[in-house]
């Protein structure tokens, strides 16, 4: 027995309007037709009693999540939109007379799966891609971008940064008085600086599927995250910019039987002209546009909640929305079962 609600699974009336107003071409519709959202339930059942009333859909909760990120909005706001929204109320499985669930149950749904549940669905979905083929291990692309604080930022870089950082400007320090205890001063360059974190993440060479993700304080370097960045199955070679370019990450690499492609500050001539060395270059490049994408339309300029934890969380459903739009445009729409069980 589900210690949880059901969507409605008995056509109706209104199943009708959807079939006739809903453009086929629309990504929340293709979305619904290329994706098997059972799996959801499976990955959340464990952080659900059986006793007391059930909740409510696992699946419903995680889709308005997911609209929250997709478009950019609020989780306040995306109650009202959909509840009144047609396209959203037909995404989300809800009877078109029913109201949606409040801001509050999408915040205790969040706290509920914590970091845990949230990652086990985004490895969930990542192991799905990579049954279907998008995922294909051959490269992985690693880089890390800055994600400021949900604080009054001005104010943060206002503050004196100590003598000892200034050369890196960067600090270990929170600022004192701050809501978010977790943030940390970090550079972008020498002369810029950004008070908040480092969202880091690896992606699969071929279609750009993010595979790893990690989200750490902003003062850290990005070469600590090498190994979260190699994870899970080992990709044949893997790359990223000259940051990574250091004798123990190669070792690192070495040990698990990944060959090094990361960009050398200084390449010897045999490197340089190799032509599998100059493609890690040229495709280096496509994890910069992740993290433009995920910036310009999904809220990852900025963190929308306090502490590394609850940043981590918005930072794999971003993966995730990122990761969903990619398999909505390459695999058919007749596809289906795209997260079974594995």
């Amino acid at each position: 027995m589900k210690p949880f609600k059901s969507l409605r699974s008995q056509l109706s009336f209104y199943d009708t309007i959807y079939d006739d107003l809903i453009p086929k071409d629309h990504l929340l519709y293709k979305l619904n037709q290329v994706i098997d959202w059972a799996f959801i339930e499976d990955e959340c059942r464990p952080y659900y009693s059986e006793l007391g009333r059930k909740g409510e859909s696992p699946i419903l909760l995680f889709k308005m999540l997911f609209l929250c990120y997709l478009y950019n909005i609020s989780e306040r706001r995306i109650e009202g939109e959909c509840t009144y929204h047609f396209i959203y109320k037909y995404f989300i499985g809800l009877d078109p007379r029913k109201h949606a669930p409040d801001h509050s149950t999408l915040s205790k749904f969040r706290d509920r799966l914590g970091e845990e549940g949230f990652r086990r669905l985004f490895n969930r979905v990542v192991a799905a891609a990579r049954d279907k083929g998008l995922v294909t291990d051959e490269l992985r692309i690693i880089d890390a971008t800055h994600q400021t604080a949900n604080v009054d930022v001005l104010k943060a870089l206002q503050r004196e940064v100590p003598v000892e950082d200034e050369a890196n400007w960067s600090s270990s320090q929170a600022i004192p008085g701050s809501p978010d205890k977790d943030a940390r001063f970090g550079a972008k360059s020498k002369k810029k600086k950004f008070f908040g974190y480092k969202h880091h993440i690896g992606i699969d060479a071929k279609h750009g599927i993010i595979t790893n993700s990690a989200t750490s304080p902003g003062h850290m370097h990005d070469g600590d995250y090498l190994e979260e960045m190699i994870a899970g199955p080992k990709p044949q070679a893997l790359t990223g910019d000259k940051i990574f370019d250091a004798e123990h990450q190669h070792k690192t690499l070495k040990k698990a039987k990944i060959k090094s492609l990361i960009i050398r500050k200084k390449p010897s001539k045999r490197l340089s002209r190799s032509p599998e060395y100059q493609q890690a270059v040229k495709k280096r490049r496509q994890v910069e546009r992740v993290f433009a994408v995920q910036k310009r339309n999904h809220g990852g300029r900025r963190a929308r909640y306090w502490g590394t934890v609850k940043t981590q969380i918005q930072n794999l459903i971003t993966d995730m929305v990122y990761n969903f739009k990619i398999m909505a445009q390459v695999l058919p729409l007749s596809e289906g079962e795209l997260c079974p069980e594995v």
